[in-house]
């Protein structure tokens, strides 16, 4: 059960009850706004103060430092409309604001008119998630599923992820309101829901550091 995993051990853990009812409303209110998946929701007002937060940063500062910052926001919504699955992967990729060509950084992707880069494995292993449900997401909602520990093997190949033994994944059941403390590094998955309506994240991504050689976090 996803209560009883640790981000330091595991790399995954439950945040119960993380927002109120009125923030939720006020997120709500903010992301109808926002296409399905949008990929820099922190320029929306109401994301980016919730990031800046003591509700969110509570968790996160414990884990990176208190000079942990978001640096990047995405709105996942599986609805009858845009209803996917995700094969099992890293989240090893980051947005920045420009692209510079650095030894050990790569290979490089342009996702919404954003520049993306694969960093090294360091850059990511002192990062956190935080997956905020804005709706119930039960069994048949296609949950986000994890690999416990997965994190703690470093940047893995296609190969190395589908060879790995997948009897001890957790399915990560959340009601509204929860919230999903995650490192970049764990190998996750999900799948179509089953009765699609509407399972929206607000997914926020947050470091501790600057980046090298002039790249810079595209942070909204």
């Amino acid at each position: 059960m996803i209560g009883e995993l640790t981000v330091e051990k595991d790399g995954v853990a439950l945040v119960p009850n993380c927002l109120s009812d009125n923030l939720l409303n006020e997120l709500n209110v903010a992301v109808s706004r926002s296409q399905p998946n949008t990929r820099n929701i922190l320029a929306i007002d109401q994301i980016s103060r919730l990031a800046c937060s003591d509700t969110v940063k509570r968790w996160i500062a414990p884990i990176l430092g208190e000079g942990c910052f978001a640096v990047r926001g995405i709105l996942f919504n599986k609805n009858p409309m845009s209803n996917w699955k995700v094969a099992w992967h890293q989240d090893c990729v980051i947005a920045v604001r420009s692209r510079a060509d650095v030894p050990g950084w790569g290979p490089w992707s342009v996702k919404a008119g954003i520049p993306h880069v694969r960093p090294p494995a360091a850059v990511l292993e002192r990062m956190v998630t935080i997956r905020i449900n804005l709706d119930n997401c039960g069994p048949d909602d296609g949950p986000l599923r994890v690999l416990p520990g997965s994190h703690t093997g470093g940047l893995l190949s296609d190969s190395q992820i589908n060879a790995m033994p997948k009897d001890s994944q957790v399915v990560c059941i959340a009601i509204r309101g929860d919230a999903i403390l995650m490192r970049p590094l764990l190998v996750h998955a999900s799948s179509a829901a089953r009765a699609p309506a509407s399972r929206r994240v607000v997914h926020l991504e947050f470091a501790a550091q600057h980046l090298p050689n002039g790249l810079c976090w595209h942070t909204g």
